[in-house]
Order: C-alpha cells, then sequence, then structure tokens
C-alpha cells in the first residue's frame, strides 16, 4: 500500500481549469501546448495522471491517494516516486509560464477518471495529446481503445493536441 500526497499549485489557480491529460515522459511539447492553450482561456491548468497500474483504496480528506498495486506479486508501489518525478518534470518543462498549474494524481480507466475529475471541478475543457505513431500506440488504442474516442462521447470539450513526432513528419 502506498500513500501519494497531493501536489500543490504552482501559482495561484484563476479562472477556469483545463483539466490535461499528463504522462510519465510525456513530450514537453505537449504540454507546453496544454499550458499555452490555458493561457488563452485565462485559466488554470490541472494535469492529471490516471495511473491504470494501481487501483485506489482511499482518497482522504487532505487530498492524499492511499493505492495498491493492481500486480500483486509488486514488492514496491512506484506510484509515489512516479509521481515526484512527474511533479519535477513539469516544473523544468513549465518553468515560465504563467499558467497556475497542478499535478493530481488518480488511478483507474483515463477517459472516465479524466471526465470524473473535469465533472468534479466544472472544468472548462479537457486537452489531450494524440497519440505518437508506431505499431505499439496504434496496437493500444486497438486493444484498450481510444482515450480521445472515449471522451469525444463525453459531455464536455475535449481539445486534442498533435503530437510533434506525428506533426513533424508531414
Amino acid at each position: 500500500m502506498s500513500v501519494v500526497p497531493p501536489k500543490p499549485w504552482h501559482g495561484k489557480p484563476t479562472g477556469a481549469i483545463v483539466v490535461f491529460g499528463a504522462l510519465p515522459n510525456q513530450h514537453p511539447k505537449l504540454v507546453q501546448a496544454a499550458a499555452a492553450i490555458t493561457s488563452r482561456m485565462d485559466g488554470s491548468l490541472l494535469c492529471v495522471w490516471v495511473d491504470e497500474e494501481h487501483v485506489a483504496v482511499e482518497r482522504r480528506p487532505d487530498g492524499s491517494l492511499v493505492t495498491l498495486p493492481l500486480n500483486p506479486d509488486e514488492d514496491e508501489d512506484p506510484a509515489g516516486p512516479v509521481v515526484e518525478k512527474m511533479s519535477a518534470r513539469l516544473e523544468e518543462i513549465l518553468a515560465g509560464s504563467p499558467v497556475p498549474w497542478r499535478l493530481y494524481y488518480t488511478t483507474g480507466i483515463p477517459a472516465e477518471a479524466l471526465d470524473e475529475v473535469a465533472e468534479e471541478l466544472d472544468a472548462m475543457a479537457i486537452a489531450i495529446g494524440t497519440r505518437e505513431k508506431g505499431l505499439g500506440p496504434w496496437v493500444t488504442d486497438n486493444v484498450t481503445g481510444s482515450v480521445a474516442v472515449e471522451l469525444a462521447h463525453r459531455l464536455r470539450p475535449l481539445v486534442l493536441i498533435p503530437h510533434p513526432d506525428v506533426t513533424s513528419q508531414q
């Protein structure tokens, strides 16, 4: 079992919230594009990582999330260290950005979790990056389903940010 404490806002949150589907090791240009879009809306960016390898046991009143790994053979729960690395990386990527932002950790099915967070906070929109080129991402989309397609069928506006690897080869 692991307890992942909440991360603070960087800057004072203002205006509408844009929920951004963040991933470990995500291309920096996707994060920067989400921040730029949020800036044009005079809003705040909530970078949400939906961890599919853990299950939430309890969300505590202080915002901490208690999780368990889905794999019972996993000795250590890497959720906490991954969140810390993601937070540090987002600080680097968003250094100098005027947009208030925060990393938010949750578990579950990505489209459902992003929609749930957006609904809870009455977010203006959900922004996600498109998948990169390659057989691996294509297979994942076709086996587990596309997060973008699932979110497109929800009520909240969806902003798709093209992956730089895809746009640079056209």
